[in-house]
């Protein structure tokens, strides 16, 4: 199930050569902390090794920082073979976070798989699922290669007015989209049968009256063509990437942020080493960050503790806040704000299926996606809605489609500390059909029904379908944002109440959503801008 770890000893020496600051202690044998190496104070640890994390870990490594970078998750390397990761309609071990049965997908939920340290996790809440990435590059490695910027009109909605999204226009979503490596469909790709399924979602969005705005997407297309050429393993083009891209044409952050950060040789990144625990640093300024090590099968290897001058936490939005609901619950960070758990959000996430459509979409659809369209007419408020390809079997496929719809909405749920159970668990108070983004989603389902297919006489085609009990509409999220959210929890720029040298800098950051599409780019671009902040003394 993939390429050999590194032993234990090769990864303690690349802790002891690269950390100097994060210096590693044998927790578990009484020994404590080791101290400070050298660094002259400049000193960090970093949680987590997603589009947030890898941000963090290439600024400081630049900056002179000795960086310690945990991850939970292994590291991924692109097989030549085209064998890294499991397929959605073969999955095996590596396509969940221990767990016995594939996630996020209905077709094999009944099948079993050993338990190993796969690149999925489901996070079943109370009203709703959330998915995260596990492994080096972090969510990177599952989500959907959407890198879409946020219009103005929405991202001002949402975002306090401090986050000046001109500045960000200028400055930070270039620069992310820069490191990324993103770029829109090509012409050459599109006109191919493959992506017949690209090709009818845009004539739905023309019939819809909608005009599409084309998107970019986390790919590197020389690397879909080759797929195509036979010298790349079929993994795009043909809709897989919920469990990762065999072919490496996704442009994850261990393909590019990540690899730029260590080779700044301030940098170390260890994989399969999951923080569990954080406390003011004893006897000296900053942070004690305890971390238990793993192998891929999940046995313990150890507990060892980690001390730096600064922290920053980017473990994903759930992780994020879990880790400091619990230290606040514990008493090793009394003093964080009590708004720390609160507004988490779905980023007005409700997955619809259509089925029976009048067009063919095709059955293994290329993808990943092509355009958004907008509406801002909608009398309930603007929404978007995207196309994603997917892996329909034959007997499935042809006729249908999977479209997200994204609305701006109010609710929002906590992650919260059980006293009953020792254990942080997430809530989201929304039955089915009663929260305003399921009211206001369902009708908008109805409406593109009525109006792309209805008026053209289809009158049985393209039946949305969005129940929970399918495991449609608001049931999960990949976009699980808030928990730390800024100008609550948090400053503006990162920084958490309570804590100086303590930064949130992913998605526990954002107020719950970031507008009307997916929010990877706007993670990345809001983790440059407190970046650069912290590192110029303006954060």
């Amino acid at each position: 199930m993939g390429s050999p770890r590194l032993s234990r000893r090769d990864l303690l020496r690349g802790a002891a050569v690269g950390l100097g600051a994060a210096a590693v202690g044998s927790f578990g044998s009484g020994s404590g902390a080791a101290a400070a190496g050298p660094g002259g104070g400049r000193t960090a640890i970093v949680i987590g090794s997603g589009f947030g994390g890898a941000v963090a870990a290439l600024r400081l490594g630049q900056a002179g920082f000795i960086t310690t970078v945990l991850e939970r998750g292994r590291r991924w390397p692109i097989d030549p073979g085209g064998n890294t990761f499991a397929t959605f309609d073969a999955p095996d071990g590596r396509a969940a976070w221990f767990s016995t049965r594939p996630p996020i997908n209905p077709l094999t939920q009944y099948q079993s798989i050993p338990r190993y340290a796969g690149v999925v996790e489901e996070i079943q809440g109370n009203g709703i699922m959330s998915v995260h990435g596990a492994g080096v590059g972090g969510g990177s490695l599952v989500f959907g290669a959407y890198t879409v910027q946020p219009r103005r009109r929405d991202f001002e909605q949402i975002f306090p007015r401090s986050i000046d999204y001109g500045e960000l226009d200028r400055v930070y979503f270039p620069r992310a989209k820069s490191v990324l490596g993103t770029s829109p469909l090509p012409a050459d790709l599109l006109a191919r049968p493959e992506y017949v399924g690209a090709r009818s979602w845009l004539a739905d969005i023309a019939d819809f009256g909608g005009t599409p705005t084309f998107h970019d997407l986390c790919v590197d297309w020389d690397l879909v063509r080759a797929e195509f050429a036979g010298t790349r393993r079929k993994s795009i083009s043909v809709a897989e990437g919920p469990y990762g891209i065999n072919s490496g044409a996704k442009n994850s952050v261990d393909h590019n942020y990540l690899p730029r950060a260590e080779a700044t040789g301030n940098v170390t990144v260890l994989p399969l080493h999951e923080a569990v625990s954080i406390r003011e640093a004893r006897g000296r300024t900053g942070f004690e960050v305890t971390a238990r090590e793993i192998d891929e099968h999940g046995t313990d290897l150890g507990m060892h503790t980690f001390v730096a001058e600064r922290l920053f936490l980017a473990a994903g939005s759930f992780h994020t806040t879990a880790l400091l609901v619990t230290a606040r619950a514990t008493g090793t960070l009394p003093r964080l704000s009590p708004e720390v758990g609160q507004g988490f959000g779905n980023n007005g996430d409700f997955l619809i299926s259509r089925v029976m459509n009048r067009r063919e979409y095709g059955s293994k659809q290329a993808g990943p996606g092509v355009a958004l369209l907008y509406d801002d007419a909608d009398p309930d408020g603007s929404v978007s809605m995207s196309w994603q390809a997917a892996p329909f079997p034959e007997i499935a496929g042809g006729h249908t489609s999977t479209n997200l719809i994204q609305a701006i909405t109010p609710d929002r749920g906590s992650i919260d500390w059980n006293h009953s159970t020792g254990s942080v668990e997430l809530n989201y108070p929304y039955p089915e059909g009663v929260s305003d983004l399921d009211v206001r989603a369902a009708r908008f389902a109805g409406r593109f029904h009525d109006r792309a297919d209805v008026r053209y006489g289809y009158p049985a085609n393209g039946v949305p379908v969005h129940t929970r009990l399918a495991g449609f509409g608001s049931a999960a999220t990949y976009h699980g944002l808030g928990g730390v959210v800024m100008g609550r929890a948090a400053d503006h720029d990162g920084r958490v109440h309570g804590y100086d040298g303590m930064y949130v800098v992913d998605g526990a950051l954002i107020p719950g959503s970031v507008g009307l599409v997916n929010p990877s780019l706007t993670i990345t671009a809001i983790a440059e801008r407190c970046m650069d902040r912290f590192l110029t003394g303006k954060g």
